[in-house]
C-alpha cells in the first residue's frame, strides 16, 4: 500500500459526518467562550443572595406568577387591618395576604383618606415607555425605584400602593423595584416578602434585601449608615454594569423614595419636570406635622448657599415661613409654586440620572477627613456640582410628609400638585429653569443647628 494511499473499508459519508459533528461541536465551544467573556461577572447572578456584599438578583422577580389578589376587595378588611396599625401590632399570619392585596387593590379612602385624582393627567402622556418592536420581546427597565424601610407597616399600603399605580402606568415591565428592609418587628418584612409574587405576576423586576444596620445608633456613624443603606438600594442598578447585556436602559432614571404618604401625580409630577428641565437631581419639599415646616432643613440649601429658611447661629429662632430669605430669585419662584434650581436637597423623594452611578461617577458617602459634618444628600449634590452636573431642582408643587395627618396637613397647606399646576399663580410659560452653572462660592455648614460656618461648596 503506498504511504497515501485510502484503506479499502474508507467510508466517504463517514468521514463527512464526522467533521460536520466536529464543525458542530467547534462552533458551540466557541459560543461558549463567547459568551463567557462577554458576561459580566462582577454583576450579580440570578443564584447570588440577597445580601450587602452582593444583593443580587432576586429569582423571584423573574419567575412567571399568576395574581392571588385579582377581584380582591380591601374595605371589609380595611377596619381590621387598622384596628392593627393603631394598636402598633405587628402584620402576620393570614393579616399579611390581606395587607398585600390591600396594596394591590390600593384605594386611598381607605387608608390616608387623600384627595389624589382618580385619572392620570394627560400632562405626564409622555412617560410611559413606547416600545420598538425589539423592546417588546427584550424590555429594558426606564424606571429604578429605591427605597430604604424601617418599622413601615404604618404607611405601607399608600406608600407602595401609589408606588405600584405609578409602575402599571409607567409601564411595569420597564419598571425595577429595590428594597432594603432592616431590623423591622411589625411584619414590614413579610409583607414585601410576600410582594414578590404579585410584582412578578405584574412583570416587575423586584429586589428584596435585608440589613441590619441602625443609623440612629451612634450619631457619628449615622451618616455613614444611611450611605450604605441607599447605595444597597442601588446595588442591584450598580452592579448591572452597562452595554447590551445589561437589563437597564442607558437612560435609566431613579426614583429614591423615602417611608412618605403621597399621591401617584407627586411621582409623575416630579418624574415630567426631571425630562422637562433636563434636571441631574429633582426634588420635593417634604413636610414637618402641621404642614408648618420644611423637613429636609438640615440637607439643604439654596443657590446663596444657605438653607432654605434661617436658623439663628445659636438655634434659638427657626424662621421656617421665611422660604428662600436671602435668595430673591427663588423666593419669587416659591411664592409662585413654579419649580426653582437649589445647590442641595432631598424632600422626601428625588429623581436621578442613573448614568453617573452606574458609572461609578456617583454615590451616597459620609463625610472625609477634614470636610464638614453634612447629609448624604448634601454631599451628593457636592460632588454633582464638582462633576458638573448642578442641574439640581426642587419642586414646590410636589409637597408630601410622613404620616397620613401630617401629610394631609400638608396638602391642603401647601396644595396638590393638580391644584397647584392649575391656578392663576403659576404661569406655565415660566416653567422653565434658567440654569446657573456655577454653584455658591460658599456653603452652610451645621453639623449641629447650633454650630454653623461656612465652606466651600465644591
Amino acid at each position: 500500500m503506498y504511504p497515501n494511499s485510502l484503506p479499502m473499508n474508507f467510508n466517504v459519508r463517514q468521514v463527512q459526518g464526522h467533521l460536520f459533528r466536529l464543525t458542530v461541536s467547534t462552533a458551540c465551544l466557541c459560543l461558549s467562550v463567547f459568551l463567557y467573556v462577554s458576561v459580566d461577572w462582577s454583576a450579580p447572578q440570578l443564584s447570588a443572595s440577597l445580601d450587602l456584599s452582593n444583593p443580587g438578583y432576586d429569582p423571584d422577580a423573574i419567575v412567571p406568577a399568576i395574581s392571588t389578589c385579582n377581584g380582591f376587595n380591601p374595605a371589609p378588611v380595611a377596619e381590621a387591618l387598622d384596628e392593627t396599625l393603631t394598636a402598633k401590632l405587628p402584620i402576620n399570619g393570614s393579616a399579611v395576604d390581606d395587607f398585600v392585596c390591600s396594596i394591590m387593590t390600593h384605594n386611598m379612602s381607605l387608608t390616608a383618606k387623600l384627595d389624589c385624582p382618580t385619572e392620570i393627567s394627560p400632562r405626564y402622556a409622555d412617560l410611559p415607555i413606547k416600545p420598538s418592536s425589539r423592546a417588546i420581546s427584550n424590555p429594558k427597565v426606564k424606571y429604578f425605584f429605591a427605597l430604604d424601610l424601617y418599622q413601615a407597616t404604618h404607611i405601607l399600603l399608600p406608600l407602595m400602593g401609589t408606588i405600584i399605580e405609578t409602575m402599571r402606568f409607567l409601564g411595569p415591565e420597564y419598571c425595577a423595584l429595590s428594597i432594603v428592609e432592616g431590623r423591622s418587628t411589625d411584619g414590614t418584612y413579610d409583607v414585601l416578602d410576600r410582594l414578590k409574587s404579585e410584582l412578578a405576576a405584574m412583570g416587575v423586576r423586584y429586589y428584596l434585601s435585608t440589613n441590619d444596620l441602625n443609623p440612629k445608633a451612634v450619631w457619628e456613624d449615622r451618616i455613614k449608615h444611611l450611605s450604605t443603606l441607599r447605595n444597597q438600594a442601588l446595588s442591584p442598578l450598580t452592579s448591572a454594569g452597562v452595554g447590551k447585556f445589561s437589563p437597564y436602559a442607558a437612560d435609566t432614571t431613579i426614583l429614591f423614595i423615602n417611608d412618605i404618604v403621597l399621591c401617584v401625580e407627586d411621582l409623575l409630577e416630579l418624574l415630567y419636570q426631571h425630562q422637562l428641565q433636563h434636571a441631574k437631581m429633582t426634588c420635593a419639599f417634604d413636610w414637618n406635622a402641621g404642614g408648618g415646616s420644611f423637613y429636609d432643613s438640615w440637607v439643604s440649601r439654596s443657590m446663596s448657599g444657605n438653607l432654605f429658611f434661617e436658623i439663628t447661629h445659636d438655634a434659638k429662632y427657626w424662621l421656617t415661613q421665611d422660604m428662600f430669605f436671602d435668595d430673591t430669585p427663588s423666593q419669587e419662584r416659591y411664592a409662585r409654586h413654579l419649580p426653582l434650581q437649589v445647590y442641595a436637597c432631598w424632600g422626601g423623594m428625588v429623581i436621578l440620572d442613573a448614568a453617573p452611578f452606574v458609572q461609578r461617577k456617583l454615590e451616597f458617602r459620609n463625610h472625609r477627613d477634614g470636610e464638614c459634618h453634612m447629609g448624604e444628600p448634601t454631599l451628593l449634590a457636592k460632588d454633582m456640582w464638582g462633576q458638573g452636573l448642578g442641574k439640581i431642582l426642587a419642586v414646590p408643587a410636589v409637597n408630601v410628609a410622613y404620616e397620613y395627618k401630617a401629610t394631609r396637613e400638608a396638602k391642603k397647606g401647601r396644595g396638590y400638585v393638580h391644584d397647584r399646576i392649575t391656578s392663576g399663580n403659576y404661569k406655565p410659560d415660566m416653567e422653565l429653569i434658567e440654569w446657573n452653572d456655577e454653584p455658591p462660592a460658599k456653603i452652610k455648614c451645621m453639623p449641629l443647628f447650633n454650630k454653623q460656618s461656612w465652606v466651600e461648596s465644591t
